[in-house]
């Protein structure tokens, strides 16, 4: 997916392909994390749930017809199916240029800052090399959903997407002696966000992100009630047509407290949702899960990977109490707090949670320095371990200043190309060929000066002299 961004920050202008692994590389100050927080909120549920609400209340510059005249059949006839594959092969592209267009609007609010002026970012996607990916992430999506509505009788309206299939149904379900009109706006907005939800995750299915502020926050305790209402579940008697579907899920408990005066930015609320849904999902649901679902059971056994052979023991929650926190436990008598652990430790342990509990395929994280706080040694590791997450269906993008996961990134990519990988495993510190990552997966680009640089050569050979330059100059300062 080829993306442009110019006027953010001291970017001027950005032109980059977004592989399954992206690495976004330069000194500091040169608007690595903004930009990777900028494609966070288009392409992710902050993205989705502003423009669909923009688009409810006319605010947005795309219209589509498809939709439009799905509302008026189903008002007429009580019910309708969208083709979600032609609607996609129609709209995507100008569905997520949309909107991009709407994001300087929210840039504020996304990094929490009043000082910064977002008014003349502009962002633009082309989809010409993932079109068919798109398309196949549709057909795989399911969804079934019935909200009940009206006083009198039962009546539902159910709301279906099988795997395989093209078209998204709603209709009408009646088991009383009184059948009662869905309230035109609550039925406007569930269409408007279920086939704009089916769209928008057939880019990402789900976007992570892991700012640097993780090593604070994996130190507090807090407090989650596991209690979550289904928004499937609740009865639309007294629903309002100047309510909002998606306000409904607010009174899903709160799961951290925080100060009420200023909420922290978006990024830093994706890692706290990060921790509070791996605490709710408990071991028991995620083997459910896995259960329904094989293919992931891949992302608890990367987690339990990344446990032993990087961070030498285990990460997980505290029995249940008044308040809930993130224990190490290194070795089967010990346990440890957050706040006393390692910085590699607090520095990994959101990673390792998102996988047990949360992690499925085509999701995407990104990782804000995954360096930051290990040794040359682990940041060998981790860049191994980062590959075999791609390798299992995850796409990652990650800021970094480090040269030894350049250098060994190029290794994993030139290792890819030998025919007999199992004679060269040894060599590498995981041990593991799924760590040989093909090139073609791989981008990597130097931001500097304001705009970026692909530096990823035919090669395979990775050609940034900034560390380089900065070895040079420290080694001429005695003769």
């Amino acid at each position: 997916m080829k993306v442009e961004i110019h006027n953010l920050g001291v970017i001027e202008e950005l032109e980059i392909d977004l592989k399954p692994l992206t690495v976004f590389i330069g000194r500091n100050g040169t608007g690595k994390t903004w930009a990777a927080y900028t494609l966070a909120s288009i392409l992710g549920k902050h993205g989705f749930d502003r423009y669909w609400k923009s688009y409810i209340n006319g605010k947005t510059l795309q219209k589509y017809r498809v939709i439009d005249n799905a509302i008026e059949q189903f008002l007429q006839e009580g019910n309708v199916h969208i083709d979600l594959i032609k609607f996609a092969e129609e709209y995507a592209e100008a569905y997520i240029n949309d909107v991009a267009k709407s994001s300087p609007s929210w840039m504020k609010r996304f990094l929490s800052t009043e000082r910064s002026d977002f008014k003349s970012m502009k962002i633009s996607f082309d989809l010409a090399t993932v079109k068919q990916e798109i398309l196949e992430n549709i057909k795989k999506y399911s969804l079934e959903r019935q909200i009940s509505f009206g006083s009198q009788g039962k009546n539902y309206l159910n709301i279906l997407k099988e795997v395989g299939e093209n078209n998204i149904y709603f209709n009408i379900i009646s088991e009383g002696s009184i059948l009662k009109e869905i309230p035109i706006r609550l039925f406007k907005e569930l269409l408007l966000q279920e086939v704009f939800q089916i769209l928008h995750r057939s880019f990402y299915s789900y976007v992570y992100i892991f700012p640097t502020e993780r090593t604070t926050f994996i130190t507090f305790p807090f407090s989650i009630k596991k209690e979550i209402i289904k928004l499937e579940n609740l009865d639309f008697d007294n629903f309002d047509e100047t309510s909002n579907v998606d306000d409904i899920k607010t009174i899903i408990s709160e799961r951290f407290d925080q100060p009420k005066s200023k909420k922290p930015s978006e990024p830093v609320q994706s890692l706290i949702e990060i921790l509070a849904n791996a605490y709710i999902n408990t071991t028991d649901k995620r083997q459910e899960e896995i259960q329904k679902r094989p293919e992931i059971a891949i992302y608890a056994e990367l987690a339990e990977l990344l446990e032993k052979q990087i961070l030498q023991g285990k990460i997980d929650f505290n029995e249940p109490g008044l308040e809930n926190e993130i224990l190490f436990q290194p070795s089967e008598k010990i346990k440890l707090e957050m706040t006393i652990v390692s910085s590699m430790v607090k520095e990994l342990a959101p990673l390792v949670l998102c996988l047990r509990y949360l992690a499925e395929p085509d999701e995407l994280l990104i990782i804000d320095e995954p360096e930051m706080n290990l040794h040359p040694s682990a940041q060998i590791a981790i860049t191994e371990f980062l590959a075999m997450l791609v390798q299992a269906g995850l796409k990652v993008l990650i800021t970094t200043h480090s040269p030894y996961i350049l250098d060994h990134l190029s290794n994993l990519m030139k290792a890819a190309k030998y025919k007999d990988k199992e004679s060269l495993k040894n060599k590498f510190y995981l041990e593991r060929i799924e760590a040989f990552i093909p090139q073609e997966k791989v981008s990597v680009y130097l931001f500097e000066d304001g705009i970026t640089k692909n530096i990823l050569n035919e090669e395979g050979r990775i050609d940034w002299g900034t560390f380089g330059d900065v070895s040079d100059d420290i080694s001429h300062i005695f003769p």
